[in-house]
């Protein structure tokens, strides 16, 4: 499940630091770096394309080799992410954002931006980076209760938020961001990649957030990111000193590698689910359901929910124990609840929801300053079972149960409308202008898009032969 919204992206951060007490021993930055790699894995998701995925790895173990020996295994992975990013964890691992290698246009520019995060591992800078946190914390339930039968429902619910409609970059210190570029550039030639390419996809990058944010990145622009315009002053001037070593690249070309590219889901996962407005809809498991208006939703692989704006409620659901029934579990909640904290479920009773065999326990909490409502529970949907969380204060119970009843099958129309942008490599034709190749590849970008995608100056005639990467909108099936 994965859901990011035009008018504000959701990026969950966690701090990890670098414990200098560990001096020079890796053994503090793997461990940690493992359990953060887990957390990706679940809140963002790797990007199931083994092609895609072993190409990225080839260019990754290409710069391991011209790194010599190394204090960790590196791991090299495309994650599920729609904004173009790239970060790295302690102890090896690295990922890049389907979102940046849709901005890629030549080898070089992703071993540059693989190598600067090498060096961030291996200079053991503080990683501050991906981990999923999604709800405020206004609301206090016990989380014993609250993740007693699901310890990753429990986390979540109890896990503060972070909406807004900046991006949220990786917050290095200027100094770490430049040892990170020079270092770098110098890994990627090393490994016989232009190092000048680092310039040219950061400022691809910050005309790609241009476009998102209509705004141009300005010289405050986050204090703890680098000015784009500086990073590439400093890059230029350690170009002259770095030596290229001459060999072949993997993808020689813009046709090879735009063919790594072939079939990349660009924007919205629709295998993850996809909102329209505030229905979410999820082909794979044949579901669709009805959010409250107006509420922040909030799609990852492991879950999907919505919060009050103003923090006075919440709900999620995620898949469940599938060898279990909605009864079995509804039952031991409830009396594990009274066993264990002496608490009597306001109801507990077994329902119908759209044809699905479901169980809900209701619990009120006047332990606190104001009454708290809690909602759980379980419907069988056919292939999983969902485990369904709601906590609010008691004007928001009625709102978070009828979106939690509201769950049922797709329709045949909808499973049939469920579309994905997807890319595409096309070649211009003889005396082909930028809106006839539009309208005969179905190209989906307008003509500022596809130039910064492809890299191109807007003043430059299209040439005959010339391969674009595209985005073309086609029918995602999955039944």
């Amino acid at each position: 499940m994965e859901f990011i919204r035009k008018s504000y992206i959701i990026f969950i951060l966690a701090i990890i630091y670098i414990n200098p007490a560990f001096s020079q021993d890796f053994t503090y930055d793997r461990k940690i770096g493992a359990e953060a790699a887990n957390e990706v894995e679940q809140m963002i998701g790797v990007y199931p394309d083994s092609a895609l995925t072993a190409y990225v790895n080839l260019v990754g173990q290409r710069l391991v080799n011209a790194l010599g020996d190394s204090p960790v295994e590196f791991n090299f992975h495309v994650v599920d992410m729609a904004e173009p990013n790239a970060f790295a964890l302690p102890g090896g691992y690295i990922y890049v954002s389907r979102g940046l290698l849709c901005l890629i246009n030549d080898e070089a520019e992703l071993a540059c931006v693989m190598g600067h995060e090498m060096i961030h591992v291996t200079k053991r800078h503080s990683v501050k980076q991906i981990k999923k946190s999604i709800i405020p914390g206004i609301l206090h339930i016990p989380g014993a209760v609250v993740g007693m039968f699901n310890s990753n429902l429990g986390k979540i619910i109890n896990a503060p938020v972070s909406i807004g409609t900046e991006l949220f970059l990786s917050n290095y210190s200027h100094k770490q961001e430049s040892e990170a570029d020079k270092y770098g550039v110098k890994l990627a030639a090393e490994a016989g990649y232009d190092p000048n390419k680092l310039a040219i996809i950061l400022e691809r990058l910050s005309g790609d957030v241009e476009l998102l944010t209509g705004e141009a990145e300005k010289k405050s622009y986050f204090a703890s990111h680098p000015y784009t315009p500086k990073r590439v002053e400093n890059i230029e001037k350690e170009i002259p000193g770095l030596e290229l070593s001459q060999k072949q690249y993997i993808a020689e070309d813009k046709n090879v590698l735009y063919g790594h590219l072939d079939g990349m889901v660009y924007g919205p996962n629709p295998a993850q689910g996809i909102f329209d407005s505030n229905i979410f809809r999820h082909p794979d498991l044949n579901l669709a359901i009805n959010f409250p208006d107006k509420w922040n939703t909030v799609n990852v692989p492991v879950a999907v929910g919505a919060a009050q704006p103003d923090g006075e409620g919440q709900f999620f659901f995620i898949v469940d124990n599938t060898n279990a029934t909605p009864d079995s579990l509804g039952k031991a909640y409830a009396e594990q609840l009274e066993k264990k904290f002496n608490i009597l479920p306001k109801e507990n009773s077994e329902l119908d929801i759209n044809g699905f065999p479901s169980w809900m326990v209701s619990v009120n909490d006047d332990s606190g300053d104001q009454p708290i409502n809690v909602l759980v529970y379980w419907i069988d949907v056919g292939d999983v079972l969902l485990n369904v969380m709601g906590v609010s204060y008691p004007k928001h119970a009625a709102t978070i149960a009828n979106a939690i009843i509201s769950t049922r099958p797709l329709t045949d129309d909808e499973k049939q409308n469920i579309t994905g942008l997807f890319l595409r490599p096309a070649s211009i034709l003889k005396n082909e202008n930028f809106s006839s190749f539009s309208t005969r590849t179905n190209n989906t970008w307008d003509e500022k898009t596809t130039l910064l995608k492809n890299g191109l100056e807007a003043d430059l005639p299209l040439v005959e032969g010339q391969v674009l990467k595209i985005a073309v909108k086609e029918q995602y099936f999955s039944f």
